[in-house]
């Protein structure tokens, strides 16, 4: 009788710390993607948390392609991209969000005494056409090409708006490059590396110059908001937050969202040297 009276206060207790548990509202949501969205996304999660305090919200970087496969599959509730959605995408039900403006700036290391390259020039660079800084007028040095991942929404973005754009859609990048993940790992590998050239997000320009890498113009146009905002900059996109389908009304995502666009949301976006929506 002892234990039987025993194993139903187990019961009664456990019962009443699962009710008191799925009562609290308690929420966990896994976001993940794109590296370049990373930034606005941590800190806008950090600011919605201090509003929400029931919800634990996680981001991994694991680049745009990654996170939208994973917003498609329900691995991901949002995604962070860097492009925009490919057909096949937009045919399993991905729906993107524009949250912000951006451009990408190519970047040397600060050894290379080139200020401005045209955008033909550049694509030949990255596409293994030209391979010596002397041949535009650097020093007699062999080019080190840092490139992204082929997960990489920057990558696809560099590649529309520079390769395609100056060279035809066939060129590829070249296959003689050193691959990095992240915009963190891209500028602190042209940073320390001479002789080489890459390039990152607007919001990793600072972190670039700090390495000891170096922005430069493209077409005599330097890489900040305004020539994107007036079009002038050649290498621009905007960035996105992904979606299975409509956002669901009164959902947490939509809600988040919802913030991400506010007032406050987009402060976040220029914070974190973002280009915020018009």
């Amino acid at each position: 009788m002892k234990k039987y009276l025993a194993g139903l206060s187990l019961l009664l207790v456990t019962g009443a710390l699962l009710l008191t548990a799925c009562g609290s509202g308690a929420q966990s949501l896994n976001f993940g993607g794109s590296t370049t969205v990373m930034p606005i996304m941590e800190s806008a999660i950090e600011a919605y948390g201090e509003k929400h305090p029931e919800l634990t919200i996680s981001y991994e970087g694991l680049g745009s392609s990654v996170g939208i496969t994973n917003v498609i599959e329900g691995t991901f509730s949002l995604g962070g991209a860097s492009r925009g959605l490919k057909d096949s995408e937009k045919e399993k039900g991905a729906k993107a969000t524009a949250i912000s403006l951006d451009g990408v700036a190519v970047i040397v290391n600060s050894n290379i005494v080139i200020d401005n390259l045209d955008l033909a020039t550049a694509a030949k660079i990255f596409a293994g056409q030209i391979k010596n800084w002397k041949d535009v007028g650097g020093p007699d040095a062999q080019i080190v090409l840092i490139n992204r991942d082929e997960a990489s929404g920057t990558r696809e973005t560099f590649h529309v708006t520079c390769i395609a754009e100056a060279l035809g859609n066939d060129t590829k990048f070249a296959v003689e490059a050193d691959i990095v993940k992240s915009n963190g790992d891209m500028v602190q590998k042209v940073g320390s590396v001479p002789n080489s050239i890459g390039y990152c997000g607007f919001g990793y320009i600072d972190r670039a110059r700090n390495a000891g890498a170096k922005d430069i113009l493209i077409n005599g146009i330097e890489p900040k908001e305004d020539n994107v905002k007036n079009g002038s900059y050649p290498l621009s996109r905007k960035l996105f937050v992904v979606h299975k389908g409509d956002l669901k009304p009164g959902s947490v995502e939509e809600d988040f969202v919802k913030f991400l666009l506010s007032a406050e949301g987009q402060e976040i976006v220029k914070a974190e040297k973002f280009i915020p929506l018009p």
